[in-house]
Order: C-alpha cells, then structure tokens, then sequence
C-alpha cells in the first residue's frame, strides 16, 4: 500500500496572540453587535492560544481591495508552499525533480496559471511532472488530497507524490462584514501550509501505509459552510449547525468506512482529526465515543495555529510522524470536514 513518508509544514512571519486578537475584534464589531461583550468570548472558548498570518495586525484595520488580497495570497500561497516542500523533500534529499505527481490545494484564493505551475517553475520540478490543482474543499482539502495522493501512488506502485495544502485564509477577512459568521471566524482562521510525500509501495521508505479512503458528500447541506463571492473578495458562510451536524452524523459514516475493513472505532489507536474549533472536537469526542486525550494532538495544533484550514489536518499528521506513540501495526484515522458539506476519511497502519 502507498506510504506517508514525510511531511513538511510551513507558516508565516507574524505570530500574534488571541488575547491581542480578541481586543481588535471586540472594538471592530462592537458598533454592529449589540452583545458583542456576550459574544466576543467566543475568542476564549475557540482554545485557541496564538494564529500566525502573513500580514501584520494593523492590516485589518483598513479596507483592501480584492486585487490586493489576491496579490497577496499569490505572493504568500507561494513562499509557504516553497517552504513546506523544502521542509519535506530536504530531510530525505529529495530533489523536486525526482516527483512524479505534485497536487496543489487551496481554497483561499485565486492564481492561473495555479500556484504549482509557479512552484515547478521556482524549485526545478521536471517540466513533465503530473500536476493536479484542486479548488472548492475548504477544510477538507488537505484529507481530500491525501486521498487522492494515495489513489495516484495505488496505479504505479514506484510514484513519489507530492501534496501541496496551502491556506491564507487571513486576508479574506472584510473590514466591512460585522455579521457574526464573520467574528467567529476572525476567533479562528489562520494562514499556513503542508507537504506530504506519498511513496508507491515499491519504494522503500517507511512511514504508515495508507489502507483505505472514503468520500462523503452529504445531501441539502450546501449552505452549511463555504464562500460568498463578491466584489470586495471571499465572504465566509460557517453555520452554527456545524457541531450538531458532525454529532448526528459523524459516527455512522465512520462505521461505514471502517466495516470494510472489518474495523470498529474501538480498533483504532491513532486519531488525525481537522480541529475545526472547540465544539467542533467536542461534537467529534461525542459521536465517536473517543477521549479528549484521543484528540491530543488536534487540540494542540488549534492551540498553537488556529484553523489553517486545508493544512491543518497536516499539521497533525507530522506530530503523530515525529511521535514515537505508534507502534507497528497501529491503525489510525485522519478525517477532515469542507463544504458540500463533506467528509473525507483515510484509514492509516503503521
């Protein structure tokens, strides 16, 4: 089976804290929300303690056009995206050149020709690599491209797949939208990105096989979470039904994935989950009948990143990579959750 053999994450310059944060919103939508003193403790209750964006805070203070914001995510979708495969390859001396398929994942802006055309450009990939930009996932982009990363590398078992997840989800913030949706995004989404090299089973690398996948795409759920276009850029849609969503849903969709294995949720020893927030892993906990201490290491990535969307889910697998927790033979799951709304699943073996 095809293996995750490295992983490599990457994140911007400006580290700042939620409490700094937290005072910036409450000033910027107090003259909208009358009980903003009420809601603003969403930034508390989120758990999350730092995000690290690409632009400093005082940006947010002022109106930008959407051909800034793009100009901007171009720029920084590329820098990040550079060094998280830098991050990846370089520990294994592998050369770009040396990949077979390159999948680029964003959901945070725009660029044609698409950021991994500039990347096989900047860092010398072959100019016959197979490449694959994916759009429109959100936060599950990062699952959903490991996916396909392992169906590529099932077909030829001698490929070297690279994932690419990039997210600058910061510069989609509007000065001028003082709905609620927009603050508790502003309490959690961050800027960052993610490589993962997926190796055919002919090579000899180890790293946890990936043993099976399972899409999800559930139905009448559209409006549940994704983007408003206009022309001011990306106006978010996170529906409070999120949490109940996962809670009513979740668990039956992993029994389903698992029975094909002859698995139950009680088998599994390791968990790469998407943090999409607090409630979030609270409704995951809920449904799946796991611990807290089952979601660990997504509680640490909320913690230290906030949401990234696409990357996040990568960010986690790289901790679980440099653990030395799993044993042989442990199986695992990552999932993560985007629009549609959707669910994307891989079942891991160490």
């Amino acid at each position: 089976m095809p293996r995750i053999v490295s992983v490599g994450v990457a994140i911007p310059p400006n580290a700042v804290s939620q409490v700094e944060l937290r005072e910036l919103a409450k000033s910027h939508f107090r003259p909208a929300i009358w009980d903003i003193s009420r809601l603003i403790s969403v930034f508390d209750n989120v758990r999350v303690d730092q995000r690290h964006f690409c632009v400093p805070v005082e940006w947010f203070q002022e109106p930008h056009t959407f051909e800034d914001r793009n100009g901007l995510y171009n720029r920084w979708a590329e820098d990040l995206s550079a060094d998280a495969i830098q991050q990846c390859l370089d520990p294994l001396e592998i050369h770009p050149s040396q990949i077979d398929h390159l999948l680029f994942v964003s959901t945070s802006g725009f660029s044609t020709p698409s950021i991994d055309a500039r990347l096989i450009n900047r860092l010398g990939f072959d100019s016959h690599v197979s490449r694959t930009p994916i759009f429109g996932l959100g936060c599950a982009g990062g699952a959903a491209g490991l996916a396909r990363s392992y169906q590529l590398a099932r077909i030829d078992p001698q490929a070297l797949v690279l994932l690419v997840a990039v997210e600058i989800s910061s510069l989609t913030f509007q000065m001028g939208d003082l709905s609620r949706s927009n603050l508790v995004a502003s309490a959690l989404f961050s800027d960052g990105a993610g490589a993962v090299l997926v190796a055919g089973r002919d090579r000899i690398w180890e790293g946890p096989e990936i043993t099976d996948i399972q899409s999800t795409l559930w139905p009448d759920t559209l409006e549940v979470m994704g983007w408003d276009f206009s022309s001011r850029g990306l106006e978010v849609i996170f529906s409070k039904s999120i949490p109940f969503l996962l809670r009513k849903l979740l668990r039956e969709n992993v029994e389903e994935f698992l029975d094909r294995s002859d698995m139950t949720i009680s088998s599994l020893r390791h968990f790469a989950i998407h943090p999409g927030g607090a409630k979030i892993l609270e409704s995951i906990c809920e449904s799946l009948q796991i611990s807290a201490e089952d979601l660990k290491d997504s509680q640490a990535v909320l913690e230290q990143y906030g949401n990234m969307s696409s990357p996040t889910v990568l960010f986690i697998l790289k901790r679980l990579l440099e653990d030395d927790r799993p044993s042989k033979g442990d199986p695992g799951l990552a999932a993560a959750f985007g629009p549609g709304f959707s669910s994307e699943l891989l079942l891991l073996r160490w």
